[in-house]
């Protein structure tokens, strides 16, 4: 992960849970579907690999008695602060790749809309295949190669033209061994214009730390020219499955 993401994450910590947990209905909607995908079960060894506040880590916790802790991993240490000091969580403060190279061994992994920051997948992917116990499961959410977001016009082109496609990854997955099923996962959005539009100004997504403040402030008075007339902003905020297990 590049240095200036990192910068971006440490800046966001305190926030982050503020921002990306729309509402508490969407948190655990979301987490219905991890859980389901993952076929998560209490003897499951779980990592949460670039799990940032472990925002979705503890509402698993909530939802399933996990009989061992999770392995919440990322590389920011602003962040892994803000998970709850409790042996249900194992805090690892390493990047992914840095990450396989521990002797962990697990059953189940989950990587929520971080794949897209590494630079290396299949160096990762190949390491993380060889962590895997027996008939594990990993699952890859990420972001399809469009978006409905009302974000400002500069933003959605460059997002176009960061963001991985999920077919690039299918096929990655399927070289390295693993068995893959790709589902969709949409969620209506609604939320408050004025609420929506501070997150773009603390950058919410790291795909923001992209432009400096001149340019953000242009996108922001983009966007109230386009959404001037709302008071609450609607969208469907869509979401990639890649559930993969270890071939037999």
């Amino acid at each position: 992960m590049k240095q200036s993401i990192q910068n971006h994450y440490q800046t966001l910590a305190d926030n982050y849970d503020q921002f990306w947990g729309i509402s508490p209905e969407f948190i655990k909607f979301i987490t219905q579907k991890i859980i389901e995908s993952l076929n998560l079960v209490p003897d499951d060894v779980l990592v949460d690999l670039g799990c940032g506040t472990g925002l979705y880590s503890k509402e698993i916790i909530s939802q399933i008695p996990l009989n061992n802790p999770i392995l919440c991993v990322d590389p920011s240490g602003k962040m892994l602060s803000k998970i709850p000091k409790s042996s249900q969580y194992k805090v690892i403060e390493k990047d992914a790749l840095a990450f396989c190279d521990e002797l962990e061994q697990y059953n189940k992994i989950l990587i929520k809309e971080m794949i897209h920051h590494i630079t290396d997948k299949e160096k990762l992917l190949h390491g993380l295949l060889k962590g895997l116990n027996s008939g594990g499961v990993l699952l890859i959410i990420l972001l399809p190669p469009t978006i409905e977001y009302p974000l400002f016009t500069k933003a959605l082109r460059t997002y176009e033209a960061l963001q991985p496609h999920y077919d690039d990854l299918v096929t990655l997955l399927q070289k390295i061994g693993f068995e893959t099923t790709v589902n969709f996962v949409d969620y209506p959005v609604s939320i408050a214009k004025e609420t929506y539009f501070k997150m773009v100004e603390n950058r919410y997504m790291s795909l923001l730390s992209q432009f400096d403040d001149e340019e953000l402030q242009e996108g922001l008075r983009e966007m109230e020219g386009k959404y001037h007339q709302y008071s609450q902003l609607e969208f469907c905020d869509r979401f990639v499955f890649i559930i993969s297990q270890v071939q037999s």
